[in-house]
């Protein structure tokens, strides 16, 4: 059934596919009536006597091997992604054969990377609604599929081969004492016969469609279960992020601006003991003070500018990340800047990608080693997402965390996940040991 599904993806007429309000036709057409839909039938039966089999096998080998445990893992994880691209299939042939353009239900995705990552995913995959009503319908839809196309099958044979019978036993009916339909009988009921076939192979795919919409779309507690989690998890991220920042400017204050101010504070004091009795002295002291002055001005405005940088609200996001682009050029990494923003986004989002772009190339300038980088920001605004990517063909090393664990000199790229987690959007980074490194987030934004 899921090959025949396949096959017939691009075989239907638009004239049976196109509702009114999108080609200015009116359908003439049901959409589970056809020749499309019928041959999808009749050729997924045909295979589903085959395939109906392979996955029950595999699911009941799973079980059999539980005590043996690696074989278990092994035929649950063979059947689980058995079942998800069977799941996808059945997606693109109900829209292609049917038009439904059912939603897909919202998939937990797991947090944790490596074998960690991969194991929990494929358990929150097994252990889901969705999983299980995919594999509900997929078998439903077969042992229909099978039950009408070999009804119509049957009442084809009876109208074949009962006229044939019929006349065959009215022929020697007087020699061997047979007794049959009459001939002008079995010919009625092979017509009766033949349209009820005929009907089945037409009309059955109705209740194909049912099953599909009722099995494959969300349901609304999914939908709801999956809207609370979404709202948790950037809860979460947006208290993380705002704990990770604090101790951003805790940390920055006590390691710079507080030494530097105390500094300041000393030699001040030392330049007044100095005013009445060494008045060249004092005035070294002033100079000193005014430098330390103004590193601790800079200073400051580094801490600043980690909060809240003015040129982004004054100009917005294309001015303020070309300034990040030439304060990295100036450490040394040639930096390409590849802007599209047709207009301003919200603060929450300019920001959050502003911070992307500065962590990754102040990791860039600082750990990379890099000979370029390439900095991409681009607005989708089809699907309202923004789009930020930072690749640089350093050395690698910088993926977080590492097979579930931490890395302990990857604090800032957790505090840019934690920022796009608060903005409900998506960050990853890919970063082999020999590189190159990309940094990427995706964040919704309103249109």
């Amino acid at each position: 059934m899921v090959v025949a599904d396949s096959v017939m993806l691009a075989a239907e007429p638009e004239s049976e596919a196109e509702p009114e309000s999108r080609t200015g036709r009116t359908r003439r057409l049901s959409p589970h009536i056809g020749v499309v839909p019928t041959a999808s039938m009749v050729t997924g039966a045909a295979l589903a006597t085959v395939w109906f089999w392979v996955p029950l096998v595999i699911l009941i080998v799973g079980i059999s091997a539980i005590p043996s445990g690696i074989g278990f893992v092994l035929a649950a994880v063979v059947f689980t992604y058995l079942m998800r691209g069977v799941d996808r299939v059945e997606r693109v042939r109900s829209e292609a054969v049917f038009g439904l353009a059912i939603p897909v239900p919202p998939r937990r995705l797991s947090h944790y990377t490596g074998i960690q990552g991969w194991l929990h995913q494929l358990w929150l995959d097994i252990s889901s609604s969705r999983f299980w009503k995919g594999c509900a319908h997929h078998y439903l839809r077969m042992i229909y599929d099978m039950a009408a196309t070999g009804l119509a099958f049957l009442l084809t044979a009876i109208a074949v081969l009962g006229p044939a019978a019929a006349i065959a036993v009215d022929g020697s009916a007087a020699a061997a004492g047979l007794k049959f339909l009459p001939p002008p009988l079995a010919w009625l009921l092979a017509v009766i016969a033949l349209a009820a076939a005929v009907a089945v192979l037409v009309f059955a795919p109705a209740l194909d469609v049912r099953i599909d919409r009722w099995l494959l779309s969300p349901s609304s507690t999914a939908v709801l279960q999956h809207q609370v989690n979404a709202l948790a998890d950037a809860r979460q991220g947006a208290v993380s992020s705002a704990q990770t920042e604090r101790h951003r400017i805790e940390r920055d204050l006590h390691d710079s601006v507080q030494p530097r101010l105390v500094s300041l504070a000393m030699t001040i004091g030392l330049a007044q003991t100095k005013l009445d009795t060494d008045l060249p002295a004092a005035r070294n002291l002033i100079d000193e003070a005014h430098n330390d002055a103004k590193q601790a001005l800079a200073e400051l405005r580094n801490v600043v500018r980690g909060i809240a940088p003015t040129i982004l609200s004054d100009r917005g996001l294309d001015a303020a990340l070309s300034s990040v682009v030439q304060r990295a050029e100036t450490s040394g990494v040639p930096t390409t800047l590849d802007l599209y923003l047709p207009r301003r986004l919200p603060d929450e989002v300019e920001a959050v990608a502003y911070f992307v772009v500065a962590e990754a190339l102040t990791n860039v300038a600082k750990h990379a080693h890099a000979n370029q980088a390439v900095v991409t920001v681009r607005l989708d605004e089809t699907a309202g997402q923004l789009h930020v990517s930072v690749f640089d063909d350093g050395r690698g090393g910088a993926a977080y965390p590492v097979d579930g664990i931490d890395n302990p000199d990857a604090t800032g790229l957790r505090g840019l996940e934690e920022r796009v987690r608060a903005a409900g959007g998506t960050f990853a980074v890919s970063s082999p040991a020999t590189g190159p490194t990309i940094v990427t987030a995706v964040v919704p934004c309103a249109s």
